[in-house]
């Protein structure tokens, strides 16, 4: 039986809930080997449509099956890996059990499962997935480094359980059209600092006679407040003792920066979860000039990437959306490596961000909608990549941080309360 704790990261893991109803697919002609089943589950946001070539979600998982089908050459495609690979994908699911998740993947003889990071974690922690360690070392350490460490370590717990397939990175969307009305510099040097943002936002921040906002120049907390402490070589809590450390000097220092924005200079509007959703997505609405967000997300009209501005160091917040795990029940467990290898290669061409880095050395190659300064600016941020936190402590900080600056309450009530739920957190 599995976890409650599993059950509840399963929500990330089927991204749209689960069920026996789907498409199923397979390869034209079926080369000599192992039979295997590759599950996919709900749709992620790194295959949303944006890469120009009007693919569905489903269709680009099946265009990477075919690939591994035509390709003879590839020593991880189905000819020479020796192996036949079906897609079955689910998008319409109901709600699974603790007892009925393990059993549904068998019943569909899933040899390979797409899942989160959170998903992954669990899901290997409790022997549903197999660790990809057994494997990987006799690859050598090359497979490792082809990923972002910032992303492959999300899908880790002691051990791999998944190999990531896209990434996504916090960074700037800004309103070109705007920008050049106003005549404000865009950042696409990758040299705007803190400083910059805050004149820019100034700038293209517009208020109406009586003071209220007609369009805001900045929303910068949408996506929690990581960057602002990580560039100002600050933590939340300590990574290894989980100790609060949001009292400590240089912490205090980037909460005050983004107080100031919402409640000083006031460029950014202090709201928060879907209040703020609405303000940035609504096409009615004029969303703010400059947006914190991960790709695919983001506001509506002329916006292009840019790169975070600079603080004390470049330190990018990224999380990583899908990845492909082993079914531990397969019947062929190294036939389903060499496939999940094959797999995260063909995708890497129809996400938004890859999370390999030869895929993202090519992206201008493959990514046809995107201008060159975005292609750069994405390059950029992912060498200067992070992973999200994932201890709880950190979390439900975060969170009481967020809610204590948005309301305007002072810094240092805010840290206090913060590092009360982080010790609360710490001890439950």
């Amino acid at each position: 039986m599995l976890s409650r704790r599993t059950v509840i990261a399963s929500a990330a893991v089927l991204a749209a809930g689960c069920g026996p109803l789907g498409s199923f697919f397979s390869a034209p002609s079926a080369p000599q080997g192992a039979e295997l089943t590759w599950v996919s589950l709900g749709n992620h946001l790194g295959l949303s449509d944006l890469t120009g070539n009007g693919l569905r979600p489903v269709e680009k998982l099946q265009r990477a099956v075919t690939t591994l089908e035509e390709d003879n050459g590839n020593p991880n495609g189905q000819k020479r890996g020796k192996y036949h690979l079906a897609l079955r994908h689910v998008e319409k699911t109901s709600e699974l059990g603790e007892e009925t998740f393990v059993d549904w993947l068998h019943d569909l003889e899933a040899d390979l499962v797409n899942v989160s990071p959170e998903g992954a974690r669990a899901l290997g922690e409790e022997g549903v997935l197999l660790p990809l360690d057994q494997f990987i070392a006799t690859d050598g350490a090359a497979l490792e480094q082809a990923f972002y460490p910032s992303v492959l370590e999300q899908f880790r717990q002691g051990e791999l359980y998944a190999l990531p397939v896209d990434a996504r990175p916090l960074m700037l969307y800004y309103d070109t059209d705007y920008f050049a009305l106003e005549e404000v510099s865009p950042p696409v040097d990758g040299n705007w600092d803190w400083s910059d943002l805050v004149e820019s936002a100034l700038r293209l921040t517009k208020r109406r006679e009586d003071g209220s906002v007609s369009r805001w120049g900045l929303e910068a907390h949408g996506s929690r407040l990581w960057w602002a402490l990580w560039q100002n070589e600050a933590e939340a809590v300590d990574p290894a003792t989980l100790q609060c450390r949001l009292q400590e000097s240089a912490a205090i220092e980037a909460l005050q920066f983004v107080h100031s924005l919402l409640h000083t200079h006031r460029v950014s509007p202090a709201a928060l979860y879907m209040d703020l959703a609405k303000l940035v997505f609504e096409p009615a609405r004029f969303a703010p000039a400059i947006v914190y967000s991960s790709p695919p997300i983001r506001p509506p009209g002329h916006y292009h990437l840019a790169e975070l501005p600079r603080g004390k160091v470049h330190s990018v917040p990224v999380y990583g959306d899908m990845g492909i795990g082993i079914v531990a029940r397969t019947e062929n467990p190294q036939a389903a490596y060499t496939a999940l290898k094959g797999l995260v290669d063909a995708l890497q061409e129809h996400v938004v961000v890859p999370a390999k880095r030869d895929a993202i050395a090519r992206l201008e190659e493959t990514r046809s909608d995107l201008h060159p300064e975005d292609v750069l600016a994405i390059q950029r941020s992912m060498e200067h990549g992070r992973a999200w936190p994932r201890s709880v402590p950190a979390l439900f900080a975060m969170d009481s941080a967020l809610q204590g600056i948005v309301h305007g309450d002072e810094v240092a009530s805010v840290v206090n309360e913060a590092c009360a739920v982080a010790r609360e957190y710490q001890q439950a």
